[in-house]
């Protein structure tokens, strides 16, 4: 077997978090936050600025969770030191800085609508950062990434390691006290709350690539590094889930916000995301980390970790859509379900059910030899589910509820249809049902980019479905083809 060299592997790994970027360019193209606004009164902010605003935004937490992975997994979770990771430490933090550095110059172009030019005003600049609470919190910022950038490359044991973490932790967490988070009653607990939801992704993101490198170098302790941050991601996600529901509950006043807003929207598909995560990490954790000693399943590791990547980068650029997506008023009768959500509850949720096995044998008897009518099931569900919720008899939160509640179970059945060996025709009908239904349950505040973005998921979707119905029946083939032979 021909080792990958160490670079490779984890750039590769790495390279799985671009996918953020042009998800979240596209995502608030859609929402029309990339096009100058003229609003009487409010300065207009330059389309410049829009654009390269949350790509910072995106750089500077890639870096903030490059340098929090390597410095855990380098200085502390490994038996000793790593040079080599912590040399990574102090140049993730510098782009970190210039990032927070960027971003001072792109808050004032957006805040008082100037050029980037002349946002490079030192009095500007000065009350800024003296006179706001958030250009305090970006000096504060700016001079502990300063210090991790000095002090990464001096870890010397866990002590100092220790030191430089808390730093980094803390220069990580400050966002969270900026933002939506102050915008109501439940300040504390949504900062708090934030600022664990930001260090547990930063240090899983940045963790995941740093025990690659480290197991693509093909170091001795490697299966110690694989084993230890396991344990590692676990805690990441039991504290992902739950720093999240917080947030959610304090920023959307019921499951009706969740389903007929566009912030609810991104909400719920980072949830299925995480899903789709947990579903991930417990595979590697059956079938990598008890491996982890041997050359093979330290590769299956590698190539489980780019699928993780990917889900992150997702992750990471549906935050920083959320980053600039307002938080929604109150739900109320006439509100519809947006396309967005009817895509997610009727097709994501259901791939990640069969993807994570939630297949029971008595649906599988019931759908597998007529899995038609099942698509079929779930398409006339959306389009009902949609002139529903806007119902004001059974109230908005109630119906929110029912719909969820019947869109995920109709499109349940369906996936576990459309993976059964005769589910290529369903498949097939739910591809040209779908952009049909989409648009015939247009919500009316929504752009026709919004329903091509929704069309376009719910395509992809269903495509992954038939790639997990093909790949269900390939070792059935080779069983047959086994017993031929052996024959």
């Amino acid at each position: 077997m021909t080792t990958t060299p160490t670079a490779q592997r984890g750039g590769r790994v790495a390279a799985g978090l671009l996918v953020g970027v042009p998800l979240l360019l596209i995502i608030l193209a859609t929402l029309g936050a990339l096009t100058e606004q003229s609003v009487e009164g409010l300065p207009v902010v330059p389309w410049q600025t829009l654009w390269v605003l949350p790509l910072d935004r995106w750089i500077r937490d890639i870096a903030a969770a490059m340098t929090l992975g390597f410095l855990v997994v380098g200085g502390l979770l490994l038996p000793r030191p790593d040079r080599r990771l912590l040399k990574v430490v102090s140049l993730s933090a510098v782009v970190w800085l210039v990032a927070l550095l960027a971003q001072v110059v792109l808050t004032v172009s957006e805040l008082l609508g100037r050029t980037w030019a002349d946002s490079v005003d030192l009095v500007i600049v000065q009350s800024l950062i003296t006179q706001t609470q958030l250009g305090q919190l970006l000096v504060a910022q700016v001079i502990l990434v300063a210090l991790v950038c000095v002090l990464g490359w001096a870890v010397l044991n866990r002590i100092t390691g220790f030191i430089v973490l808390a730093l980094a932790l803390s220069a990580a967490m400050l966002p969270a006290l900026t933002g939506h988070s102050g915008l109501h009653a439940g300040h504390t607990a949504a900062s708090v709350s934030l600022a664990i939801h930001l260090v547990s992704v930063g240090v899983w993101v940045g963790g995941l690539i740093a025990t690659c490198v480290y197991v693509g170098r093909g170091a001795a302790d490697a299966d110690v590094a694989i084993r230890r941050f396991s344990v590692l991601a676990l805690v990441c996600v039991i504290l992902l889930a739950e720093s999240g529901l917080v947030n959610a509950s304090l920023r959307m006043d019921g499951i009706a916000s969740l389903i007929t807003t566009p912030y609810g929207t991104i909400i719920l598909a980072k949830g299925i995301v995480l899903a789709a995560l947990i579903v991930l990490g417990w595979r590697q954790r059956k079938r990598a980390v008890p491996e982890a000693h041997t050359a093979t399943g330290r590769e299956l590791l590698v190539r489980l970790a780019l699928f993780e990547a990917v889900l992150l980068g997702v992750a990471l650029g549906l935050s920083v859509v959320l980053s600039r997506t307002a938080p929604p008023a109150g739900a109320i009768a006439g509100d519809r379900i947006t396309s967005g959500a009817l895509v997610l509850l009727t097709l994501a949720l259901p791939v990640v059910l069969v993807w994570a096995g939630a297949r029971p044998a008595a649906l599988v008897r019931v759908t597998r030899n007529y899995p038609e009518p099942f698509a079929v099931l779930a398409l006339v569900m959306a389009f009902v589910m949609a002139a529903l919720v806007p119902s004001g008899a059974l109230g908005i939160g109630l119906a929110a509820l029912i719909a969820s509640v019947l869109l995920a179970l109709a499109g349940w059945a369906f996936a576990v249809a459309a993976v059964s060996p005769r589910g290529v025709p369903a498949i097939i009908l739910s591809m040209v049902a779908w952009p049909a239904l989409i648009w015939w349950s247009q919500h009316a505040l929504e752009t026709a980019w919004q329903m091509l973005l929704s069309i376009a998921l719910a395509e992809a979707l269903l495509a992954l479905l038939l790639a997990m119905r093909v790949r269900a029946a390939r070792p059935v083939a080779v069983s047959v083809s086994e017993e031929v032979t052996v024959a």
